[in-house]
């Protein structure tokens, strides 16, 4: 005969929890949405992760600095644990304005708690644009920035000031002396009437992505870019670059250990297919300025619709407990279709 005291256990246990399960059901509501979003919804084309995109980038007082301007952005704010729209986006002449302060000294790369205030004005009349504090936001691709919208016409040169203020957090013993005084970082630049930048290279435009087994995997293109060669005496020299090439981004990242950490050492292969025509192109690792560590090639295109097919693969690197099960071991494939500007 089983022992009453290893019956009682789980009848308590049980008793114990049946008033959680009760107000579960009574509170459940499978269908009910955020009443001033749908908080489900997923972008539909995140950009690739171009951390350090932006018009104007530099090192100063131990920061890593970036400055854009952009298309003005849908916002949301939270309220009372939903989120609001900040107003409709109706201005023809409204830009999205954003910096990032980024940890150039211990933890390199790190974002970093800080206030940041701009001030933008008119170069020829020196007339005040913008003067505002900028909220810190969190985009897809972006990360932890500070900015907002601000009404800008184009068609102008502007000079720009930011106060970026201490960091606002503790020290630990080796971080007593660092960032304790406000920075100032000023710039310039030309909006033109589309509201482009003027002398600036286009923006990363998105294709697709895909996330399957622990990697996220995106792909997008600009115009051609130059490759440098790195020789075994430390010298660089150019790649040809072929006649109407586009150039293609694609980006590996960790989606399930180390989240959105860019992974080396894949070997990734882009498969691009026109009815009989078949382009497959490995791409190599890529080190730029403005978005770091990636995948890339310029690639010539006849014009038209194409099929492309990415494939990512041989991460043979040694793992940790964790990492062996969760990261992918097997290629990860994805297509999407794309068609030439």
């Amino acid at each position: 005969m089983p022992d009453k005291k290893v019956l009682l256990l789980p009848a308590l246990f049980t008793l114990a929890l049946a008033p959680v399960f009760i107000v579960a059901l009574l509170t459940f509501q499978p269908d009910k949405k955020c009443p001033v979003c749908d908080c489900s919804a997923v972008p539909a084309g995140a950009v690739t992760h171009t951390h350090g995109t932006g018009i104007a980038f530099e090192i100063k007082d131990d920061l890593q600095l970036i400055f854009n301007v952009g298309p003005a952005a849908q916002l949301y704010q939270v309220v009372d644990g939903n989120l609001e729209l900040c107003g409709e986006i109706t201005e023809g002449d409204l830009r999205h304005i954003t910096i990032d302060v980024v940890d150039a000294r211990l933890a390199l790369g790190e974002r970093l708690p800080v206030s940041v205030n701009f001030t933008l004005r008119r170069a020829d009349t020196n007339e005040i644009v913008v003067e505002a504090g900028a909220p810190a936001m969190y985009a897809p691709g972006h990360g932890y920035h500070f900015g907002d919208n601000f009404l800008l016409p184009g068609g102008v040169e502007y000079t720009w000031t930011a106060v970026i203020s201490p960091v606002n957090a503790l020290r630990q013993e080796g971080a007593q002396t660092l960032w304790l005084e406000p920075v100032t970082w000023e710039g310039r630049f030309t909006l033109n009437v589309d509201g482009s930048i003027a002398g600036r290279a286009a923006a990363i435009q998105p294709i697709g992505q895909i996330t399957q087994d622990g990697l996220h995997v995106q792909i997008g293109y600009q115009q051609a870019q130059p490759l440098y060669e790195v020789g075994d005496n430390g010298t660089t020299s150019p790649q040809e670059i072929p006649p109407g090439s586009l150039y293609f981004v694609v980006d590996v990242t960790d989606h399930v250990l180390n989240y959105e950490e860019k992974l080396p050492g894949a070997a990734v292969s882009v498969i691009f297919r026109q009815g009989v025509t078949v382009h497959e192109v490995p791409f190599e690792p890529v080190i730029s300025p403005l978005y770091g560590f990636h995948y890339g090639a310029n690639v010539a295109l006849e014009p038209g619709q194409w099929q492309i097919t990415v494939e990512v693969g041989s991460l043979d690197f040694l793992r940790h407990a964790g990492a062996a099960v969760n990261l992918a071991r097997a290629p990860v494939r994805g297509s999407f279709e794309f068609n030439t500007p």
